[in-house]
Parts: C-alpha cells; structure tokens; sequence
C-alpha cells in the first residue's frame, strides 16, 4: 500500500520554531511541539473562522460543504500524537459501530424470520405456500426492488448523511415487516417482500461507504465484520424463533409475535440512528474542532474520503463500468452470494430435513451462526493485520466449498456429516462479504466512485439472488443438486479471487516502475489531488 503523504513545506509559517515540526505528516507523533498553535497546526484555524451552523432547510438537503472544507482544511497541517490517534479511534469505536451493529442487527432479521417461520404450517397456511416453487418465488421477488435501488440510495445517502439514510432505509423496512403480521394471502407476501427489498435497498453497500469516511484502509475489514455479519441476526432470530413460536393467543400465532417483536425494534432503531449517528466525521457533535480534523486527517492521509464535490453519481458509474476491477470484484461477489442468498432461508429447512422437529430446528440454527460469528471476525481480524485480502477470501471460499460438497455427498448417509457441513457453509460464506467488500472499498477511488462501485457490485450481484432461491428445487431429492450448484459458484468465486489478486499486484508493480522510471521533473508534472485517482501511478492497490 502506497501512503500518501500532505507537502507542508507550502503551509509552515516562517517562524524559527517550525523547523522543530516533523517534516512527515503522514503518520502521528510521539510529543508535540509547544509552538502547535502558532503555526497552524492545532487542526481548529479553519473551523475557528466558521460561524453557527445554518440549519438544515428541509429532510433532504445537502449538508454545508464549508464545513466540510473547514475540518479538511485544518485536516492537512494538524499534528497529533499516536495516543491522540487511539483516543480517537476509541471513541469511533465506542459511538460509531455499536449503532451500526444494532442497525443492521435489525434489518437483517427478515433474512432469518421468514426462513424460520416457513416450517411453520400456519405461516405457510396463512400465505397460501402449498409448494416449494411458491416458496422460492417468495424468496426471489424480494431482490427485485433491492437491485433496482441500490445505486441510487447510494448516491442519495452521500447527499443527505447516512443517519437521515439509515433511518429512511430502517423505518421502511420496520413498517414493511410489521406488515406481514397481518397481511393474508400470497400477493400479499409477494408485495411486501418486494417493499422489504426496497427498504433494505442502499444498506449494505451504503454501511461500508459510511466507514470509508471514519477508518483508515487496513483497519476497515474487521469494522465490517463486526458491524454487518448476518450471523448476529441469524443467531438471535434462531434464538428468538425457538421462544416465541411457542406462542399462541387468540389474536396473533407465533410466526406474527416473531415479525412483529422484530419489527417494532427495528423502527425504534431508526430514531435512535437519526439523532445519534454522525452524517460523516467533521459534522459529529462528540468530537471537538481538534479532533474532527485528526479523525479526518486520520483518512485523508490514508485515502482521502471526500464528503462533497468531485465525480457526481453519473461520472462515477461511468467510471465503475469501464473499470475491470469492478466487474471482476462483482463476480466474486455474485458467486459467492449464491449460497449467502439461500442459506438463511433453507438453513431451518434443511436441519428440519434431517430428521428434528420444527421448533428444534430453529434452534439448532443457532450453534452454525455462533460459530460463523467467530470465524467472520478471525478471518477479518487476520486480513487486517497482515493487509492482504485475496488469500483470506480464496481460504473461505474452500472452507464453505468443502462445507456443500459433503452437504451434496452425505444428506442421506450421515445427520451428523450435514449438521457439521452447515457450520462450515455458514462460517465459510458470512466470512466472505467483509473481506470482499472491504477489498472493493480499498481498491476504488475516489470516494464518488467508491460509493457507486460498492452499489454497483452489491445491485448486479443480487439479480444473481433473484434466481438463487431457484437452484434448490429439489426438495424431494434432498437439495443435492442446489448443493452442488452453490459448491461450482463457490469454486468460481475462488478462482476469480485468485485472478483479481494477480491483476492488482501486476497494476502495483506496473505503477512502481513507471514511477521509478520518472524524472524528478516529470514527478513533479504529476497533478496535485485532494483524492487520489486509483488510475493514478501513485495510487497503490491492497492485494
């Protein structure tokens, strides 16, 4: 990785106590000198100049770029100490992820609730489900109106703030499942699931736009596994199912306490994001003026999220199609989304086709997620500390590989084979998403672009999704054959990792030596950017 670093030769004052500055910004430093705030270096020269921040004329106006200028600005020459940078980075920690962890904890819950209530005759009853064709249909609509927004929500959370985003976004959906409680019939499911799609439409592509803006490019694959693995939900939705179907009133059956205890949550969460989540860092009220400008420069000097101006949406598509990196981090994602759109769905199925009963098979989803949980955060883990992503999705994807080609070789030989095959299946897939997507984040620039192209690969990957639910219509046969399709997808998906992961160190190698080749007056012909361009020769690519 190719850090870039601010020239401050252009800013210093010339005052005889700046020479005792580090000549590198680039990195935080042990002391600070006592002439901090007399040379610009405090990261509050520029914030300091602003007056009260206007208010907001209705929901859907842009946020004031100045003072996105201003924390930029200050961004640039702030000097700050390593504890400075880990103060920081806690109370990101602390204030930014339990919020999007809880958010996405809730929007899940769909993916679980209608795979867990489907072993339940009333539900299936209830909404006319008499076949499994009328049951994957069900599960296909959903991505219809999920892949036709993606994009758009996108560059709408970019305009707006991702608090006012995530509540539109949380409160659809909430309203949406709380639907299904009472609704009846099948077009009624079929509607609703589609208003589900577009209620989650924008979330995960737009929750890792949001913390490209917050955490530098090594540190974002863990972030991305604690905040948005579906086994947190897979696992409390298990939980929740094995309780509440129990239940039986003379107005509600169990399946509707377990939409609407879901539902109800997830709309409270909305609020709660909406006046407690920052739009992005230089508008969060926890920071001081200081520390907005070192959670900025923090990024700037890493990769340089830009809030506004730039590529517009359309400049920004425009460049994610004719990039081949972006098609390529596409088919692993589409590949391997196959199984990442069916398995918590036919999870509780399947375990309820080994032979336990409905309520036992909700619960035994549990110990998969659990397990799944720990590896997300591992693999996540480990891709940061090492900064390499494409050896840790190829690990994975053999992982789940192997995981669907017991499932496919042992469903009728051995329960405990196929009970063992689903916790790697699971552990194997939920892995996948942090590590692809941060990859994508890491190797899209700049941030216009980065916002398209993680909507852009999440949006064409699940039309994949909308016939997924389609390759397990072999119930009668024990699902060998959509076993073996998510097994060759999975094959696919490794060998494109493979091959993206080539491509990127060959790019990296080429940019080093048109670099080295360069004069230093050819170097310094080289435009000055505020955010690196990934075409750029300077620009260097995680592999």
């Amino acid at each position: 990785m190719i850090t870039r670093t601010s020239e401050i030769s252009q800013s210093l004052s010339p005052e005889p106590d700046v020479e005792k500055l580090p000549l590198n910004l680039s990195e935080p430093h042990t002391s600070l000198p006592h002439t901090l705030s007399s040379t610009g270096h405090s990261g509050v020269t520029h914030q300091g100049k602003l007056g009260a921040r206007p208010k907001r004329r209705h929901f859907f106006s842009a946020l004031d770029p100045n003072y996105a200028e201003a924390v930029n600005l200050d961004a640039e020459n702030v000097v700050y100490t390593f504890e400075e940078d880990t103060r920081i980075k806690r109370k990101i920690d602390n204030r930014v992820l339990p919020l999007i962890i809880c958010s996405f904890i809730f929007n899940q819950f769909d993916r679980t609730n209608i795979g867990n209530a489907h072993i339940i005759p009333a539900f299936n009853k209830n909404f006319g489900i008499t076949d499994n064709n009328k049951w994957t249909l069900a599960l296909s609509i959903f991505y219809v109106g999920y892949c036709l927004l993606e994009i758009p929500a996108n560059v709408l959370q970019r305009h707006i703030g991702a608090n006012r985003f995530f509540f539109l976004s949380l409160t659809f959906w909430g309203l949406s499942s709380l639907s299904i409680v009472y609704a009846k019939g099948y077009a009624a499911l079929l509607v609703l699931r589609v208003l589900l799609g577009i209620g989650e439409a924008g979330f995960y592509a737009g929750v890792i736009y949001y913390l490209s803006f917050w955490y530098k490019r090594h540190e974002l694959a863990m972030r991305i596994s604690l905040c948005m693995t579906a086994t947190y939900s897979g696992a409390i939705g298990g939980l929740l199912a094995f309780g509440l179907v129990r239940a039986d009133t003379a107005l509600l059956d169990g399946w509707q306490f377990l939409y609407l205890v879901e539902a109800i949550p997830a709309i409270i969460m909305a609020f709660v994001t909406l006046f407690f989540l920052p739009a992005f860092p230089f508008s969060a009220s926890f920071f001081t003026p200081r520390e907005k400008a070192i959670a900025q420069a923090r990024v700037n000097r890493d990769h340089r999220p830009q809030s506004h101006g730039g590529m517009t949406g359309w400049q920004g598509l425009k460049a994610v199609v004719i990039d081949p990196n972006a098609w390529m981090f596409m088919s692993i994602y589409a590949s391997f989304n196959v199984g990442v759109a069916t398995i918590p769905y036919f999870l509780p199925t399947l375990i309820n086709d080994l032979g336990f009963t409905a309520i036992n098979a909700q619960g035994l989803t549990v110990a998969p997620y659990v397990l799944g949980w720990g590896m997300v955060v591992l693999q996540a883990w480990h891709s940061d500390k090492t900064r390499e992503r494409g050896w840790h999705i190829i690990f994975s994807c053999v992982i789940s590989f192997v995981g669907y080609v017991i499932l496919a070789t042992s469903a009728r030989k051995s329960v405990g084979a196929s009970y063992f095959a689903l916790f790697l299946v699971v552990g194997g897939l939920y892995s996948l998403f942090p590590l692809v997507m941060s990859w994508a984040a890491n190797a899209l620039s700049p941030t216009s672009k980065r916002g398209v192209g993680t909507a852009f690969i999440v949006s064409i990957s699940n039309t994949v999704s909308i016939a997924s639910p389609q390759i397990y219509f072999d119930p009668e046969d024990d699902y060998v054959k959509g076993h073996a399709i998510s097994a060759s997808c999975l094959f696919l998906s490794m060998l494109m990792a493979f091959a993206l992961r080539t491509r990127l160190s060959w790019l990296n190698n080429r940019n080093a030596q048109r670099l080295s080749g360069m004069s230093e007056e050819e170097k310094a012909l080289l435009p000055a950017v505020n955010e690196m361009d990934d075409q750029d020769p300077r620009y260097g690519f995680m592999t």
